[in-house]
């Protein structure tokens, strides 16, 4: 399968194009940023321009589309969610218009998480979640600017996808986690900003085999994923979590049948994709720059 990888000279875009191409796939890769060190040439374009996207889509069967603003806190919010709004309206207009394309779309976990944040005292409100563990049907609740550019961009590609000529899958990405920093997951009992995050991470090279398994697997219509690693990123029981942090928001599952705060039974049920347990440390020690 030929593929289009956008923002691929970014920290999660480069580790997505080796493994796609590792994994045997027909790799373009674009980013308004040029490196030399990717496995396959980098061509530099400019996706906030409308005419950007028809020559790299040009015979792409598949399109993982990472290029946005990564955060809520890189710029003037306006221009964040402006840009990032006009990106995505530019490469799924431009792939409807050319038909039979499969997108893989870099959500965002921040969609569903609403704005939680503790009192001067350190004491949070009650949670916003309407259950857990979370999942890709979580209702949307964006708490920022940025999020509020992830669910209006969700929204428009369900558009397209509603219009037949575009399947497409909504990845919720969590906390990402480099191989470089691997050994710090479950050794702190450090709260998130928000702990409607759920406390919850995701390996960068388990979002590129997610990738890889969404863009193998035939899903018609539009989806939305939120996957999660093993585990949480916290020392503390996942009772514990729950009693300090979620008091009042329906369970779905017995705890004692919870390892995570995050249910990816669905993900793995329709594409076979299962994070690492744990990263092996001699990955982390080959890839340091990751």
């Amino acid at each position: 399968m030929k593929v289009l990888v956008t923002g691929a000279a970014g920290r999660t875009g480069s580790v997505v194009v080796r493994h796609l191409v590792e994994q045997g796939f027909d790799v373009v890769a674009t980013d308004c940023f040029y490196r030399d060190d990717l496995p396959v040439k980098l061509r530099v374009s400019n996706l906030l321009d409308p005419l950007a996207g028809y020559s790299l889509l040009e015979g792409v069967e598949g399109v993982v589309h990472l290029a946005n603003h990564p955060n809520a806190h890189v710029g003037e919010p306006k221009k964040i969610y402006a840009e990032n709004v006009t990106m995505n309206m530019n490469v799924f207009g431009a792939a409807a218009e050319m038909g039979g394309k499969r997108i893989v779309f870099s959500s965002s976990i921040q969609s569903v998480i609403g704005k939680r944040q503790a009192d001067d005292a350190g004491n949070f409100p009650p949670s916003q979640l309407k259950y857990l563990p979370l999942d890709g049907q979580s209702p949307a609740n964006p708490g920022n600017h940025y999020a509020l550019s992830k669910v209006a961009s969700e929204q428009m590609l369900a558009y397209f996808v509603a219009q037949g000529r575009l399947d497409a899958v909504a990845i919720r990405f969590p906390f990402l986690i480099s191989e470089r920093f691997a050994h710090r997951i479950h050794r702190s009992d450090k709260v998130h900003i928000n702990p409607d995050e759920g406390f919850s991470y995701l390996y960068t090279i388990d979002a590129a085999s997610l990738v890889a398994a969404t863009l193998r697997t035939d899903l018609p219509g539009f989806r939305t994923y939120f996957p999660c690693g093993s585990g949480t990123t916290s020392t503390r029981p996942i009772a514990q979590l729950i009693n300090d942090f979620y008091q009042g928001v329906p369970l779905r599952k017995p705890v004692e049948e919870l390892t995570s705060l995050v249910d990816i039974t669905t993900i793995t049920a329709q594409t076979g994709w299962r994070p690492l347990t744990e990263m092996p440390m001699e990955r982390a020690k080959e890839n340091p720059a990751l």
